[in-house]
């Protein structure tokens, strides 16, 4: 940089930015100048890599910030600013020993600086050293008597380092400054807890009592107190009382019904809260708190699921209004399934709100399950406009119109969401999987076993895939090496299931090879294959196969039976002779 663009930096620097320039001109520490007194080229050289410095950490380029704040430093390393401003970048780069280590400069030469005091002790905070907080702390609010705010932070310095007389007794000054108030009161309350002087912690409490005779919420925090103590009576006294004087008060059946819960008597505790989930002044994240751990019990002990649902009902009677309230009723109402009500409840969520992803994910859930995929085409398709880079939904969309036979719409929407899929190889794998069905629905052959095939690259133990390949080879005579190997290790990874075994049983008899079949199409029939038309009906080809022409007859009898259908098994019937 030439020299009047180093005057340009520094004409804005002395204007703009006064902690650039060295805040003692008189060094009495070496510099790279050979006196003691930065020269003028130094006094430049470090307000431009101050103002540097300060740009990266403006765009985030913290390594770079911290390299030249510490070449800053290196020409003036009385600077206050600069260490400070290094502190910063430490911090914000994670290192909070270094950070420490700046912080600790920064007051060395300027030791009035409050901020850097602030930073100094967060840093503390942050590296665990609790008690060198507070004597910073105390320096700043000594320094601003006036500033209640600083009164406090000593005060919950002192709270962290277990100095809690010495906090109490802040807490009492600010106190007779300002008067009684919940803050300060609830505040001691806890410390007299933590030093185990329950009196103490009462009295202050009646004192806010008295002070706030209306307040009724500090009946409240009286019960605490006396349950912690193991007081019960005198808690459920406090909680009685807040009911008799504020029977509308919402929370004190919440705590009502912890308190019954805690002393075994379940009936009362289920009924107060019932009063709370039906109060429409209850919070309802409250509520929805509830309902979490309910669901996570009832998951346990399946005859607190009766006692969830009534509580969400009566949740979402008394916030009908509330999207989040109906979207966990529905989620407890898919989990017991009741997907209608449950459906239900999705839809009117979205009918207030189009934006919640999970609710979109549950009501495509639902819809598939029961089997309605006109309305999954539907809704994914809405879904895909609202969220564009969700793949789950093109593969919804995908799949139920495969099962609507609507292939090209289905082949559309499956690339579509293999496309922006990253970094899950099992949804991947669901991609390609569909797609390999598709196109050897629609006889595009090729890409099928590609599509197969990169489903396999994505997950190479998936039966799904390793069956369904194996099959559709076979049925066309094709590639029947890589339909047996493929078809091995699916039976390897998942055993005697009939569907499996079949298909090795129809791969061994396009390979002519009948008594193969044979064994493997009577693995078939031992594993529940007698269930199923098309694997009575191999059978009694393979039967026809081997020359058992009367037993191969009264297979295919059987596979009609059983619902197969096609004009092959008629002819095979009607004709006792085997139709290819």
């Amino acid at each position: 940089m030439n020299l009047i663009s180093r005057v340009v930096f520094y004409i804005i620097l002395t204007t703009a930015c006064v902690a650039c320039k060295s805040p003692q001109k008189q060094a009495t520490v070496a510099t790279p100048s050979s006196s003691s007194v930065l020269t003028e080229k130094e006094e430049l050289d470090f307000a431009y890599l101050f103002f540097e410095a300060s740009k990266d950490k403006m765009l985030g380029n913290y390594p770079q910030s911290i390299a030249k704040f510490s070449q800053a430093i290196r020409i003036n390393p009385r600077n206050a600013a600069a260490h400070y401003e290094l502190s910063q970048m430490y911090l914000q780069n994670g290192n909070a020993d270094l950070a420490e280590i700046s912080g600790q400069q920064a007051i060395k030469f300027d030791t009035k600086n409050i901020w850097y005091k602030l930073s100094l002790a967060n840093i503390y905070e942050r590296t665990g050293k609790l008690d060198k907080i507070a004597p910073l702390i105390k320096a700043v609010a000594d320094a601003n008597p006036a500033n209640d705010e600083y009164q406090y932070t000593l005060a919950n310095a002192y709270s962290m380092t277990g100095k809690y007389d010495e906090a109490i007794k802040i807490f009492d000054k600010l106190e007779s400054q300002m008067g009684i108030s919940e803050e300060f009161a609830v505040q001691k309350k806890s410390l007299y807890m933590r030093m185990r002087k329950p009196e103490k912690a009462i009295d202050e409490i009646r004192k806010l009592m008295n002070a706030f005779p209306d307040e009724v919420s500090y009946r409240g925090f009286l019960a605490e107190i006396y349950e912690e103590q193991g007081q019960d009576e005198n808690a459920l006294k406090e909680y009685l009382e807040v009911v008799r004087i504020d029977p509308t008060n919402a929370s004190v059946y919440f705590s009502l019904a912890e308190y019954y819960r805690r002393t075994g008597d379940k009936e009362k505790s289920v009924e107060a809260l019932r009063k709370a989930m039906g109060n429409p002044n209850t919070d309802v994240d409250l509520k929805l708190q509830v309902l979490s751990s309910y669901y996570e019990l009832s998951m346990q002990y399946p005859e607190l699921s009766v006692q969830a649902m009534e509580l969400c009902s009566l949740m979402v009677a008394a916030h009908p209004e509330s999207s989040r309230a109906r979207a966990v009723y529905g989620d407890f109402l898919y989990r017991e399934g009741k997907m209608e009500e449950a459906r239900e409840q999705f839809e009117k969520v979205l009918l207030d709100d189009k934006s919640v992803f999970g609710v979109w994910n549950q009501l495509l859930m639902i819809e598939s399950e029961l089997k309605n995929h006109k309305r999954v085409v539907e809704l994914s398709t809405e879904a895909i406009e609202l969220f564009p880079t969700s793949p789950v939904f093109h593969l919804y969309k995908g799949i139920s119109s495969i099962q609507l036979k609507q292939y090209e719409s289905a082949i559309e929407s499956l690339k579509g969401g293999a496309e922006i899929t990253v970094g899950n190889n099992a949804l991947s794998a669901q991609f390609f999987a569909s797609l390999g069905d598709s196109y050897n629905a629609t006889k595009q052959f090729k890409e099928s076993d590609e599509a197969y095939e990169k489903a396999l690259r994505y997950d190479a133990n998936n039966t799904y895939v390793l069956n369904n390949f194996a099959y559709y080879l076979s049925v066309r005579k094709d590639k029947l090496d890589r339909a047996l190997e493929l078809s091995t290790k699916c039976n390897d990874l998942k055993p005697n299931n009939a569907s499996f075994l079949d298909t090795k049983a129809w791969i061994y008899y396009q390979q002519a090879d009948y008594q193969n079949a044979a064994l493997w199409i009577d693995k078939a029939i031992e594993s529940g294959g007698m269930k199923s038309g098309t694997i009575v009906e191999h059978k009694g080809d393979i039967l026809w196969k081997l020359g058992k022409t009367a037993d191969a007859l009264d297979f295919w009898k059987r596979a009609k039976e059983l619902g197969s259908t096609g004009e092959k098994l008629d002819q095979k019937i009607n004709n006792q002779n085997l139709i290819e």
